[in-house]
């Protein structure tokens, strides 16, 4: 397992981590202007992006998810509960929803 960490500008904390023996990783909560580093970040650790998270949405929190997985053909994922705030297309979670990354596993817990 690897885990990554990156302070944006803005003082907001994103992260990539995942399975360097499987060779996948996932994004977090990245900010919009910071996939470059995600990229890089997959390529040193010779893996590919395959989901990009974003744990909330509102009017200060500028993120780069939806950009970084179009760049890197990575499913958005965002809890089921935005489905009506948002107007875009994203992969729903689910409260309890378990999601592997190779042999790493992200829990998925709404906390509203």
């Amino acid at each position: 397992m690897f885990f990554r960490q990156l302070l944006a500008k803005d003082a907001t904390l994103s992260y990539f981590f995942g399975c360097g023996s499987c060779h996948v990783g996932v994004a977090v909560d990245p900010v919009l202007g910071d996939e470059d580093w995600f990229i890089s970040e997959a390529a040193k650790q010779d893996v590919k992006i395959t989901h990009v998270f974003d744990t909330h949405i509102h009017a200060d929190h500028y993120s780069g998810a939806r950009a970084l997985a179009e760049k890197t053909g990575a499913t958005y994922c965002l809890h089921e509960s935005n489905s009506e705030r948002v107007k875009y297309a994203f992969e729903p979670l689910k409260d309890n929803q378990r999601i592997a990354v190779g042999n790493v596993y992200v829990d998925v817990l709404h906390t509203p």
